[in-house]
């Protein structure tokens, strides 16, 4: 079952005895949990102060938590337990909660809450819990995952919106969907206060606080066409402010831009369709991405993933290095034009 059918049950008031959510994309982990939560949902606010109990891993035992949903209902159809950070419980006691995946009370809704890399329950209270309820796996984001999500965000919305958005705030945010939803909400708001129906690209640049005509999605552009002079104009000016612009960030948006040059090289996509297909991306973007993998071969393509894997080893003090983070950035552009 994926996040969206999920959240479709319960706000349809179709309820698994045991929800068992894990991985590392903590948003989806977040909303589910907060679905359940909600007034209304499983409980209503009047049987919330007798039938919800919440746990935290580092602090509970399994006994516990399992008692808690052996319990009777008070004056309500359903109990709701929920343990949180569960992956810092005990793994012994963590492996005595699949005594009772196996057989869980019918009226009480228990929540599993582990979030991180390999975190979870071992096979044999996984496989409990896929007989019990539901499994939800929150896999890692990438940067087209993200984009993805983001262009669905756009259109739920009911606004329109440019098609370039999208790889804008993720080149610009990162791959944090909180951070992203939250930048958009502030936009919806004020759309909706000014009765706006379009959400345009120069409104996104003003609001995530970014200059329109440097950072670096632009920076980005300029490389792809190898215009030298653009390349360096704009990272001399990211470079100026590392808190609006951290290095880090400017480096691992790089590191996508040329490893999915280097996919295109690879899998020979030929076509801007065949293209957004393999990286996930829109079909304008997948059409300046063809343009930009014909202005490197694969032997370039390589060579700039290895110079910036270097820049950011720098950059987070693992390689020595006298050099300031705004000299490392100005190097690493010259070095990517010409290679």
């Amino acid at each position: 079952m994926n996040f969206n059918q999920i959240i479709q049950e319960i706000k349809s008031q179709k309820f698994s005895p045991v929800y068992y959510l894990y991985g590392e994309e903590e948003y989806f982990i977040d909303k589910i949990s907060e679905a359940l939560n909600a007034d209304g949902a499983v409980l209503t606010a009047s049987e919330t102060a007798f039938n919800r109990e919440v746990f935290y891993g580092p602090e509970t035992q399994a006994s516990k938590v399992i008692n808690a949903c052996r319990s009777f209902p008070v004056m309500a159809a359903r109990r709701l337990v929920v343990l949180k950070e569960a992956q810092r419980m005990n793994k012994t006691e963590v492996e005595k909660l699949a005594s009772y995946l196996q057989q869980p009370v019918p009226s009480t809704v228990l929540v599993l809450v582990f979030k991180g890399k390999n975190a979870g329950l071992n096979k044999a209270g996984t496989k409990a819990a896929e007989k019990a309820g539901v499994v939800f796996h929150a896999k890692k984001m990438y940067d087209q995952d993200v984009q993805q999500w983001v262009n669905q965000h756009l259109t739920d919305s009911g606004f329109e919106f440019d098609n370039g958005i999208p790889g804008v705030l993720v080149a610009n945010l990162g791959t944090n969907i909180n951070l992203i939803e939250n930048e958009l909400e502030k936009m919806f708001i004020f759309l909706r206060a000014t009765k706006q129906t379009k959400l345009n690209l120069e409104f996104v640049y003003q609001m995530i606080n970014v200059d329109k005509e440097f950072n670096v999605f632009e920076l980005i552009n300029a490389l792809g066409k190898r215009d030298q002079f653009r390349s360096h104009m704009i990272i001399d000016r990211l470079s100026q402010n590392s808190k609006i612009n951290p290095p880090v960030l400017t480096v691992g948006n790089l590191f996508r831009f040329f490893h999915n040059l280097a996919l295109i090289k690879r899998f020979q996509l030929k076509d801007p369709n065949s293209v957004k297909h393999k990286l996930g991306v829109n079909y304008y973007a997948a059409k300046d991405y063809l343009t930009a993998s014909q202005k490197f071969d694969l032997g370039k393509i390589y060579r700039n993933i290895g110079y910036i894997h270097d820049a950011d080893l720098q950059l987070k003090g693992m390689i020595p290095s006298n050099l300031e983070d705004a000299h490392v950035l100005k190097t690493l552009v010259w070095k990517l034009l010409n290679a």
